[in-house]
């Protein structure tokens, strides 16, 4: 069958710098993604990327600080290997996004200026234009595609919809050990509503995550989670999927959310009364884990409450247009939407944010399924655990999409490398809630319903939000099964999509009975127990897939 090396789907920066990788490597590469090619989350990211240097380690930081900053924050229910990997090559990666164009925010003197935030130990945070970092970074390495694609090094086709995975049948499966089935490729819809077809020896998905499921989101409407529903629906393991972070601030009324940045400045949140309330829940007070914070402000708001965030001290220790400076961009949307950060408490609450869970990959990027990898926030390293340490985002999407393409060669198609790597998950097949077919429906007296955007997010918001109970998650899982979505136009697929990861979502919720990190059960709040010395963490493939023990074999 021919075919190009590698299809990449998806242009945040995880994808971005595949291509690019491949593209240097002279790989055979293809990039499609579904926008133009800075239409992704990794373009607004305010934050920054995190990197212990030679500079940080001088003033006291060492990767072994990151490393235990970053287990400590995802509750040890992190792929310890895999988070090893990620701080111990951080700084090779900032030099070459360097070497690719990207540019560093540095201070008087010319060294990186390095920011703190919420549960590091130390300044590590490295920044472009001030509070555009992923602007800054996503733009270099568009620069950089775009440079290997008119040398006739990579293709890259804007506005391509990937609607399927193509799969034929392993030639290497063996009985009760590998799935029946290797990915080939990709089913594209153009903007003229046709299909066409593109075969590979290997497809990245490097797709996002899936922040419009939830009415409040920091994402941009292009987060629909479409790598997860398909490489589920490929017969893919996703894992992790409970733990969905929610950022402290958006703003509300307003809808866009200002940077843990911010608060790493000194700014405080204050209830309705002007009093602090974090420092009575977290000893780090407003610097705690986003998952404390957010809780937080959900109790406050819950008892019908206000919060806002407060950074008028820290432009009283720095002078008059400090923050200004500091956060251009986030000054500059504030006053669009009538506030003044310097002068004036902002409103602000909890927002879906960024999604710990994904398509389950080893540490080379490689599925459960042949010829599939992920990278980025699709993906499901584990490095994040049950709650993601800030400014780690961007690193991993860089760390491990480089990974996944320097090791392609060494993982023939055919072949699955998901379970190389010991990753203490248990395999498991979703409740049957979730999957109730039009013909179960009508034997309980009930009709499929189509599914709208709005009562999805609506219903997201209400049961799968910052705190969740087992009677919330039954309701919303019975909702789910009712629900259809009939495909046809783009946004009908990506609709069809949101309630793909919506169901796995809800299932993890409701099957995982204690709280951890992200993940707040306020009926079971409890923390969970460790099998066999380790926290168990939990993946689900479909009915049809035949993985067995392929995986938790390693519990």
């Amino acid at each position: 069958m021919n075919g190009t090396d590698l299809v990449v789907v998806g242009s945040g920066v995880a994808g971005l710098y595949a291509a690019l990788t491949a593209a240097v490597r002279g790989l055979d590469a293809t990039l499609l993604t579904k926008d133009a090619l800075a239409d992704s989350n990794s373009w607004y990211a305010q934050g920054g990327l995190s990197a212990v240097g030679p500079a940080g380690a001088a003033a006291g930081d060492s990767i072994a600080s990151h490393i235990a900053d970053t287990l400590t924050a995802g509750a040890h229910l992190n792929d310890a290997d895999a988070v090893a990997i990620m701080c111990s090559t951080a700084w090779g990666h900032v030099t070459r996004l360097i070497e690719a164009g990207a540019r560093f925010d540095t201070d008087d003197s010319g060294s990186f200026a390095l920011g703190l935030e919420a549960a590091h130990a130390h300044p590590r945070i490295l920044h472009a234009g001030g509070d555009a970092t992923g602007k800054g970074l996503a733009g270099a390495l568009i620069n950089a595609c775009r440079t290997q694609q008119a040398a006739g090094r990579l293709r890259i086709r804007e506005h391509a919809f990937v609607t399927e995975l193509l799969t034929e049948a392993n030639p290497s499966a063996r009985a009760q050990r590998d799935p029946a089935a290797v990915v080939t490729g990709v089913r594209v819809r153009g903007t003229d509503g046709q299909h066409e077809d593109l075969f590979a020896k290997a497809v990245l998905l490097a797709t996002g995550g899936a922040g419009q499921l939830f009415a409040a989101t920091t994402n941009p409407l292009g987060a629909t989670g479409d790598g997860a529903a398909l490489a589920y629906r490929a017969g893919a393991a996703l894992a992790d999927a409970e733990f969905i972070q929610f950022h402290p601030t958006l703003v509300s009324p307003g809808g866009f959310m200002v940077s843990e940045a911010v608060r790493g400045e000194g700014a405080v949140l204050i209830d309705g009364h002007g009093e602090r309330f974090m420092v009575k829940v977290h000893p780090d007070a407003e610097l705690a884990p986003r998952d404390v914070v957010a809780r937080a402000i959900h109790a406050v708001r819950a008892n019908g409450g206000t919060v806002h965030l407060d950074a008028r001290g820290v432009e009283a220790t720095h002078g008059p247009g400090f923050l200004a400076r500091r956060f251009p961009s986030i000054t500059a949307e504030l006053s669009k939407l009538g506030w003044d950060l310097a002068a004036e408490p902002v409103p602000v609450t909890p927002a879906a944010h960024y999604w710990m869970g994904g398509i389950l990959t080893n540490d080379t990027g490689a599925t459960t399924l042949p010829g599939l990898y992920a990278a980025g926030e699709a993906a499901c390293t584990g490095v994040h655990g049950a709650n993601r340490l800030a400014s780690n985002s961007l690193l991993e999407g860089l760390v491990f999409a480089w990974r996944t393409v320097a090791n392609l060669p060494a993982n023939p198609p055919g072949a699955t490398a998901a379970g190389s790597a010991p990753m203490n998950v248990i395999v498991t097949h979703p409740a049957a809630a979730g999957d109730a077919d039009d013909a179960d429906l009508r034997a309980r007296g009930e009709a499929p319903e189509e599914m709208e955007l709005s009562a999805l997010q609506a219903l997201a918001q209400a049961h799968l939000g910052v705190e969740r109970t087992a009677q919330g998650l039954r309701t919303a899982l019975a909702q789910l099964a009712r629900w259809r979505v009939t495909t046809g136009d783009r946004a009908s697929h990506e609709r069809a999509n949101l309630l793909e990861v919506a169901k796995l979502i809800a299932t993890a919720a409701l099957n995982r009975e204690n709280s951890l990190g992200a993940h707040y059960r306020s009926d079971a709040p409890e923390a969970p127990r460790p099998l066999n010395g380790h926290l168990p963490r939990y993946a689900q493939v479909p009915a049809t897939t035949n993985l067995n023990l392929r995986i938790s074999s390693l519990v």
